[in-house]
């Protein structure tokens, strides 16, 4: 699923490898992204920046267009060797550079910016972005908090990307186990260090799985060698009526806030 952390991933990867080259070729095999034709305009830009914000991905090119796209829940960007044959079927838009072919897979949430247009709506509106170097993510998130409804429960408040950006539903479950606060709780009631244990919990997962690819991994079992890679467990997403890691009470699921998303939490070591 994914998260602030695969964005921010994928936009040091193509800052290592993408920026400074020039399109050769671009292509889409999605109806609704060939109506932008992305493929024409695309070839003969040159990549000069890749950054993440919060869940979207933003390629900027010397002619002033830039390229916006974000993976909602099922979306990938890959990348390839240009020696590989990258796939054909169900590519959004790829496109070819020297040593390397990047692909847009299942989402067809992507568009080209003209030079001097702003980024969209839902870019703009992004509260702090939890990965970002220039920010303290425990005050952060003590503020943002502070500034909204008190009634709302935390765990709802938390995937708002308006509030802050770059948390999903799953470093939501996760990081708030680790703070010990309960999902539902009123924002009204968290303290100001419960809220900077969170948000500095979160960045720190967020971090760790820019690393990494593959399923969000939070948690090593005992004598796990980081060696071997993360090892794809977690506290309590996905665990629902299994035994807490902690205290042993079984971890509970159920759908908030009106999207229904599911949380994960210990109804023991969570208050």
């Amino acid at each position: 699923m994914p998260e602030g952390q695969v964005s921010h991933g994928n936009a040091a990867r193509f800052a290592r490898t993408l920026v400074g080259t020039t399109i050769a070729e671009a292509w889409s095999t999605d109806p609704r992204v060939r109506a932008q034709r992305l493929d024409a305009r695309l070839v003969g830009e040159t990549i000069t920046a890749a950054e993440a914000r919060g869940k979207f991905h933003i390629l900027r090119f010397a002619s002033g267009r830039t390229l916006v796209s974000h993976l909602m829940m099922s979306g990938a960007w890959h990348l390839y060797t240009d020696q590989a044959p990258p796939p054909v079927r169900r590519v959004m838009i790829g496109f070819r550079v020297p040593d390397y072919v990047a692909t847009l897979a299942r989402c067809p949430n992507v568009q080209l910016l003209e030079p001097g247009a702003p980024l969209p709506g839902r870019v703009r509106a992004l509260g702090p972005d939890m990965l970002d170097p220039a920010i303290d993510p425990g005050p952060a998130l003590r503020d943002a908090l502070a500034a909204i409804t008190p009634g709302r429960e935390v765990g709802e408040a938390l995937l708002d990307q308006r509030i802050v950006c770059g948390i999903g539903n799953v470093y939501k479950s996760e990081s708030l186990f680790l703070a010990c606060v309960d999902p539902w709780r009123p924002v009204g009631s968290i303290t100001p260090s419960e809220a900077e244990s969170i948000g500095q919990i979160a960045t720190t997962l967020l971090r760790k799985g820019t690393l990494h690819r593959g399923p969000i991994s939070t948690y090593d079992p005992p004598g796990w060698l980081p060696s071997r890679g993360p090892s794809g467990q977690n506290w309590v997403y996905g665990r629902q009526r299994r035994p807490c890691r902690r205290c042993g009470t079984p971890v509970r699921a159920r759908g908030q806030s009106d999207d229904r998303r599911t949380t994960f939490w210990c109804p023991a070591c969570q208050r």
